[in-house]
């Protein structure tokens, strides 16, 4: 280093040391941090106090509802009745637990406190819990004394206690008490809770029922928070009925009007429902709404009325299902659970059920890579539908064929559209061509594509199952997340879902070879072909990355299809069977379809000749 470096360095430090100087804070500024920094501590300070002095407070309520059990005995059975010696105590939990579930329960109302799927993970890899400290629950009873006697203000005794099974007690004196029992299987994802009394018949007011009043805070288990609200919603069940809902998008209140089997919190992916061997009284209400955290999905409370029996013992029988939306296992509760599911209405649903799911679920059986059983499904449901794409390409053949004929039929009656259209029937007549065999076979695999656009997106299977570049299979693929923009984030999103591309790349190659292959299609309607697959684009790009995959694989297989059954089919050999029926002679015998378009074609050629001469 030169003597020119070490003058150069030498100018920078004294720089930066006048920099330093000159901008260091004077005292009022130093005096300003200080306080600023003085209240912040301050204020940690005053929240940690506030806190002890809450938690001084509550020893101190519980100390003095102490000294009242002690000293004002009738005060308490004033208000509690013969359920007052468990009025006060301390909160305790018992947890139970098989393979799937771990379920917490407190004995401060003896209810369920916590429930956990042991199997899976939210999409932030935490645990799926069902309920939490969010969930509150309260058995509300009316005796004939016209004392309300809620489970919540009471310390229930943990009694009978196993590894599987836990019950909870609440005495009214001796030999007389209220009991919640609660018991799990080694697998699975059913609970059973019987409401149990003793030695308390006929002092329960039976026209009021037992008022079963829940609510909570539904947790976000997927990535999505605006698609799992679309999800999110209540399910219910009338006796001798199909399960009806609320719907996703709306928030109410609904006054169940019948006898109702059970009531399902219904999640994305998962639900928590509650089933009542005797169903629910019809005066039960359900309520979605706003959730109270912007962190959750929405708030679901139920208001339910379970029967009381007149001037008897009281036992009453409920049953738990915390699991996935997994439809062979919902299937298994038997009680029309499955119906949560959305696999379409009519014939939708009775593809999904009875052709694609059977197909999916045996393939699953023998693979474990999803997408891979994608590509088969694909494969199978094409290869059932070979026969349709055939007929429908040989009768796109033949009018293709017929276009020369069309196209003078058209030139020499272009100002009569009328005649041309009966000069073209002739033709098809003729040629033995039907103008609809190419629509028909293709409008026959509608169905196929409505049911699995309605099964794939609500397919538990799929959720976090990772495929190439896609993580999850149940949501879009991202392949760039550019942010929220103007406009464009409400019409295409804030990513791109490069199967949503390929899908659409994909099917305006086919529509392109379509419109080739199709006789008589003017300009327009090519047009708007065109537009179609790109509107397409921004509507599905949301969708399940498991969906587009499909679609674009359906797209390649078409194309693959197209291609064989054009080696295959000898377009001479048509021409000569097209010349052949033209020379055939004509039958007299006409169709009702054809006598039809015939007669409709005929009187609008007279209606416009009247016209003309007017």
């Amino acid at each position: 280093m030169d003597r020119n470096s070490y003058i150069g360095l030498g100018l920078i430090f004294v720089i930066l040391i006048g920099y330093f100087y000159i901008n260091k804070p004077n005292d009022a500024e130093l005096a300003v941090q200080k306080r600023y920094a003085d209240s912040i501590q301050n204020v940690k300070v005053l929240a940690e106090k506030k806190a002890e002095l809450d938690k001084i407070k509550k020893e101190q309520e519980k100390d003095s509802l102490k000294k009242v059990l002690l000293t004002d005995t009738n005060a308490l059975k004033g208000k509690f009745g013969g359920f007052a010696a468990q009025a006060i105590g301390e909160e305790k939990v018992t947890v139970l637990e098989n393979a799937d579930i771990k379920i917490s329960l407190s004995n401060k109302g003896g209810r369920i406190q916590q429930v956990e799927l042991k199997q899976y993970k939210t999409d932030a890899r935490k645990p799926v819990l069902m309920l939490d400290e969010k969930y509150s629950e309260n058995y509300i009873l009316f005796t004939n004394k016209n004392l309300e006697v809620k489970s919540d203000e009471f310390f229930w005794e943990p009694v009978n206690q196993t590894s599987n099974s836990v019950s909870f007690r609440l005495s009214n004196g001796p030999d007389s008490y209220i009991e919640h029992i609660y018991s799990i299987p080694e697998k699975g994802y059913n609970v059973t809770h019987r409401i149990a009394t003793k030695g308390m018949n006929g002092q329960l007011e039976s026209a009021k029922g037992i008022r079963y009043v829940m609510s909570t805070d539904i947790n976000l288990q997927e990535r999505e928070i605006e698609e799992e609200k679309k999800k999110t919603t209540f399910y219910f069940k009338y006796a001798e009925e199909t399960a009806d809902y609320i719907g996703e998008t709306k928030n109410e209140k609904q006054d169940l009007e019948n006898a109702t089997e059970w009531v399902s919190f219904k999640q994305q992916f998962f639900n928590s429902t509650i089933i009542s061997k005797t169903p629910f009284l019809k005066s039960s209400s359900i309520t979605t709404d706003n959730a109270k955290a912007n962190s959750n999905v929405k708030h679901l409370s139920a208001n339910l009325i379970l029967p009381v029996k007149v001037g008897a013992e009281q036992d009453i029988e409920l049953s738990y299902f915390f699991g996935p939306n997994q439809y062979e296992l919902l299937k298994e509760q038997k009680n029309g659970l499955d119906k949560i599911i959305p696999l379409g209405w009519g014939i939708f649903g009775w593809m999904n059920r009875f052709m694609i799911i059977p197909i999916f679920n045996f393939l699953k059986t023998y693979l474990s890579n999803y997408g891979i059983i994608i590509l088969l499904l694909t494969l199978i449901i094409k290869t059932l539908l070979l026969p349709l794409v055939f007929k429908s390409y040989k009768s796109t053949a033949k009018m293709r064929l017929l276009k020369p004929e069309m196209d003078e039929i058209k030139e020499k009656y272009k100002d009569d559209m009328q005649t041309q259209q009966m000069e073209n029937l002739k033709l098809y007549k003729k040629a033995g061509v039907n103008p609809l065999g190419g629509c028909l076979p293709m409008l026959l695999q509608m169905p196929i594509l409505i049911a699995v656009f309605q099964f794939v997106p609500s397919a538990f299977e799929f959720r976090q199952e990772a495929f190439l570049w896609a993580d999850d299979l149940s949501i879009y693929d991202s392949i760039w997340t550019f942010g929220k923009l103007p406009i464009i984030d409400s019409i295409y999103g804030d990513h791109v879902s490069l199967f949503t591309l390929l899908m659409t790349i994909s099917t305006l190659i086919y529509t392109k070879m379509n419109n080739e292959l199709t006789a008589g299609m003017n300009e327009q309607m090519k047009y708007i072909s065109y537009i179609m697959p790109i509107l397409f684009l921004g509507f599905f790009n949301k969708y399940a990355a498991a969906l587009t995959y499909y679609y674009f694989l359906s797209n390649v297989v078409t194309f693959t299809q197209q291609w064989a059954i054009r080696k295959f089919v000898d377009e001479n050999k048509l021409k000569s069977q097209i010349h052949e029926a033209k020379n055939r002679k004509e039958d007299d015998k006409k169709s009702a379809f054809q006598k039809r378009l015939e007669e409709m074609a005929k009187t609008r050629n007279e209606l416009q000749s009247v016209r003309k001469k007017k």
